[in-house]
């Protein structure tokens, strides 16, 4: 078949251009050239040189080899349990019968890239589960808190464990440190916020928000790294307290916004 007549069956067949047709049945549909040639009535190198042509690279057949040999439905399977966070793929592996390597590279043709930052994702959120639990009343409760009302700004903030430390990263490349506080020191008729000399895993971080719950009440400090005390200092967060030298941070949330 010349290659008119080609284009001219692919459009009347299909209602769709040859190279229209070549991107669906191979970057789409995984078929190889031996199934395309067959589809057209054409030779093998035919399609190699049409392919070619387009610059359309061959299809990868290790998916569907993996579907001949373990179902129709193997890789949403193979989807399903590896994308629980509590799986890893020793349990895909398992499931299916082979080596963990085999499970590994099966991974990266699906996804496109190595299980190696899922799997650092997974152990993020098991070691947050964990203290989730742990911490439930005290301070990730109060970045629970912190996190919602970032992401009502359309900031979307990510957990990060750094140290012992949790900072949230927003969308705008923000590090954020939460420092929180249920009790708050009083003199006289003043509470104070006492903040400790930074940590090295903090001295990085962009804003400090100091946190204080209490009674279904909160306090927010939104703190830019250059006004914070390095020496650590007693924060007045008193509401009497308007002309004080931190006053301008409290619930300065358009700080966020202005980076």
């Amino acid at each position: 078949m010349k290659k008119t007549e080609l284009e001219s069956y692919v459009k009347t067949s299909f209602n769709m251009t040859i190279q229209d047709f070549m991107q669906q049945v191979v970057e789409i549909d995984g078929l190889g050239d031996r199934e395309i040639a067959n589809m057209l009535d054409v030779s093998i190198p035919t399609i190699r040189k049409v392919r070619k042509r387009y610059g359309i690279k061959r299809a990868d057949s290790s998916l569907k080899r993996f579907e001949r040999g373990y179902g129709p439905d193997a890789v949403r399977r193979f989807k399903g349990i590896i994308e629980d966070p509590s799986s890893s793929l020793a349990d895909v592996a398992r499931h299916f019968g082979f080596t963990r390597e085999n499970a590994r590279r099966i991974y990266k043709k699906i996804y496109g890239s190595p299980y190696t930052e899922t799997y650092k994702k997974k152990i993020f959120l098991r070691r947050l589960k964990g203290d989730s639990l742990k911490f439930f009343s005290g301070r990730l409760m109060h970045l629970k808190k912190v996190k919602d009302k970032i992401t009502e700004m359309g900031l979307d903030p990510v957990i990060l464990i750094k140290a012992k430390s949790h900072v949230l990263v927003t969308n705008n490349n923000l590090a954020l440190a939460v420092m929180y506080r249920s009790k708050l020191p009083q003199i006289r008729n003043k509470k104070y916020f006492p903040v400790n000399v930074v940590s090295r895993q903090r001295q990085g971080c962009d804003f400090f928000i100091l946190s204080h719950l209490s009674d279904g009440d909160s306090t927010y400090y939104i703190i830019p790294n250059e006004a914070m005390p390095k020496k650590g200092a007693m924060i007045p967060v008193s509401s009497d307290d308007a002309n004080g030298k931190y006053s301008r941070f409290k619930d300065a949330w358009h700080f966020l916004l202005s980076r």
